[in-house]
């Protein structure tokens, strides 16, 4: 029995662990530590949960997936000449901040320098005094490539035999905004790349997000969701010098690339762009320009490689409107989008990267994800501690009296928190740390988003039987494994926009979360008894959360919200609490 910890540090940070070639336990720190995003260091909360969750101890840890961006410094070396260079990086990073680029990673630009003077990155690291500090005393350490990281964990879990895959984001590595690469049986081979600045598609996205007056990394689905209600036009054209597909067709272009402070030089043309004209608008155009440059070039690498399938990872494919896109290209047979699309979700490619170390042939036939509940879960005691604690009482249901009790509630216009089983990976509550609402009140969307202290613009999502998905939605077929993780729109039918108006956008979309029996059956119980009560097969499904807090991992957090009267009832473990 081999045990493998994988380990993302720094901006969201997560840690998972994997028995043999299974995964049994992940966890990303901001549901530990309530700090939303959380990351800089290398965290013992992650580490320890996901130890505790598996029954083992840092010492039965055999190997150790690492990632070499924002690794804590601590551990290597520092010659002089890279001491004087890392002071100048920093006063250019300070200096970047200011001029709203987002700054490189520390650790990537140290590993650049290393390999141009011919230094080894091995002879800086300090091995044992990592392993000695951290308590792995058996554990082989191996460093692994950030964008490979987002490939590998497409690839495996998309289920795919063979396969397009494109990652997408800010920067990683060698500072790579892009990839694009080939799955086969086992084997991934990357083919091309964009690692020019002022070219990345994550970038530009989170400059626009920023110059609207929201929070990078975290708000650009509000942009998302802004777009639907402008028009493109009026920027499209000005924009699109701000980021294109290249002159070869494989990687990402902008008119800035090449120029000094090329990021500083977009960002200060953007907001120059944007002057006088609405948010809606802006919006409109960035999205636009988003979903045509990345469509045509993931075309262009279906068309070089003649592959039918896509799976996508990176931060940028948290646009769900942009899959969509993807997805209804002609020549796409299928696309997944990994779960855990962010830098989160690197402790689990780091993994399996690690994996194909050990043995090539391992991952070769695939393994299509099940699911994402890999928290922590809570038993009966720990919850009746924490409604001892809030002074809170409750009744003791059977799992039938409670299912009942929250469908009715719902059908009846109540908010219900649903707090059930192992928390889910990744940014997207899938049923296990949810709120529930009846999806036929368009109305609720403002009052939930006051009750929250959220100003979300885009409409809450459904959780769908998924035998009635097809009923419901148009193009189902193409993405149906990566839509039971809520990673990307459909077309409503429109006999049923009138009918779930809360879970529709304005431009006729929804982004479902299709719930199988087999992977959550409580879950799947509880909309199939509103189904009967209201003739409707889903429910308004929103996190378990409130403004800028990350979604509830443990029971005082959703004990608070009750009390709080974020929800009307709460459904936690067997226990029900109703206002």
């Amino acid at each position: 029995m081999t045990f493998i910890l994988g380990l993302q540090t720094g901006h969201e940070s997560s840690a998972v662990l994997f028995e043999n070639d299974r995964l049994i336990a992940a966890v990303s720190d901001e549901r530990l530590s309530r700090v939303k995003n959380d990351g800089g260091k290398l965290s013992d909360l992650a580490i320890d949960e996901v130890l505790r969750l598996a029954g083992r101890s840092r010492d039965e840890i055999d190997s150790l997936a690492l990632l070499y961006t924002f690794f804590p410094e601590e551990y290597f070396v520092r010659e002089t000449w890279l001491k004087e260079i890392e002071r100048r990086v920093l006063r250019r990073k300070r200096k970047r901040r200011l001029n709203g680029e987002k700054p490189q990673m520390l650790l990537s630009n140290f590993v650049e320098r290393l390999e141009a003077r011919g230094k080894s990155f091995d002879a800086h690291f300090l091995r044992d005094r990592f392993l000695r500090g951290e308590g792995f005393v058996r554990a082989v350490p191996r460093f692994y490539d950030h964008h490979d990281s987002h490939a590998l964990g497409a690839a495996v879990y998309s289920g795919f035999r063979e396969c397009a895959v494109v990652t997408m984001d800010g920067n990683g590595d060698g500072n790579i905004s892009h990839t694009s690469g080939t799955w086969r049986e086992g084997h991934y081979k990357r083919l091309h790349v964009t690692n020019q600045l002022g070219a990345s598609a994550g970038l530009f996205y989170a400059h626009v997000t920023r110059l609207l007056g929201f929070q990078t990394m975290r708000h650009e689905g509000k942009v998302v969701g802004l777009a639907a209600m402008g028009k493109p036009e009026p920027l499209y054209e000005t924009f699109a010098r701000a980021l294109e597909v290249s002159a070869q067709g494989d990687s990402l272009w902008s008119q800035f690339v090449g120029r000094l402070g090329a990021e500083a030089a977009r960002y200060e043309f953007l907001k120059q762009a944007m002057q006088g004209h609405s948010r809606e608008n802006v919006s409109a155009a960035a999205q636009q320009v988003l979903e045509d440059v990345v469509v045509k070039l993931v075309r262009n690498f279906l068309a070089e490689t003649g592959m039918r399938c896509v799976a996508l990872n990176g931060g940028v494919f948290a646009n769900v409107k942009l899959n969509q896109r993807i997805a209804q290209l002609p020549e796409v047979e299928s696309v997944f989008v990994f779960p855990a699309m962010s830098d989160t979700g690197n402790s689990v490619g780091a993994v399996l990267l690690e994996l194909l170390q050990h043995n090539p042939e391992l991952l070769k036939n695939g393994r299509p994800l099940e699911h994402v509940y890999w928290g922590p879960a809570y038993g009966d005691a720990a919850i009746q501690a924490a409604l001892d604690e809030a002074g809170v009482s409750a009744q003791h249901l059977t799992e039938d009296a409670l299912v009942e009790r929250a469908a009715h509630a719902m059908h009846g216009g109540k908010i219900v928190g649903w707090f059930q089983g192992r928390m889910e990976f990744g940014p997207r509550a899938l049923g296990n740390r949810s709120m529930l609402a009846r999806p036929t009140d368009q109305k609720i969307n403002d009052w939930l988003n006051k009750r929250l202290d959220r100003s979300e613009f885009m409409p809450f999502a459904p959780s769908v039987l998924a035998e009635h998905a097809d009923e419901i939605f148009h193009g189902v077929e193409k993405a149906r494994h990566t839509a039971e993780f809520m990673t990307i729109t459909f077309d409503v039918r429109q006999e049923w926009k009138q009918r779930i108006p809360a879970v529709v956008h304005v431009d006729g979309t929804a982004r479902p979360q299709l719930v199988r029996r087999e992977v959550n059956p409580l879950y799947h119980r509880v909309i199939s008894a509103y189904h009967r009560l209201s003739g409707i097969p889903l429910v308004l499904n929103t996190s378990f959360n409130v403004h800028e807090e990350p979604i509830v991992c443990a029971p005082p957090e959703a004990v608070r919200a009750f009390v709080e009267r974020r929800v009307d009832c709460l459904a936690i473990g067997p226990f029900w609490m109703e206002q």
